[in-house]
């Protein structure tokens, strides 16, 4: 929803997401999002939003469709797909 441009567009957002389950992260979620945070923050530059999506990412081994590629680089490659 950040980043939907007006209400109209959150209303939309909402209507997508409805779509989908909702997972929500474990302890050993949060562990790793720590660790990558440590390792990448300084060095790529990465946010403490990124690396919590990518921990869920790696911890269900889902792809992670993105325009933001450099922003993952905590995830191997194969877990992270540019959309067409």
């Amino acid at each position: 929803m950040y980043g939907a441009p007006g209400k109209r567009g959150q209303t939309a957002c909402l209507a997508i997401m409805q779509k989908f389950d909702m997972i929500y992260p474990e302890r050993a979620d949060l562990d790793w999002t720590m660790q990558a945070l440590q390792s990448y923050r300084l060095s790529h530059g990465v946010s403490i939003l990124d690396t919590l999506i990518a921990s869920l990412a790696h911890r269900l081994q889902v792809p992670l469709y993105t325009d933001n590629i450099k922003d993952f680089p905590m995830l191997d490659a194969e877990l992270v797909i540019r959309p067409c």
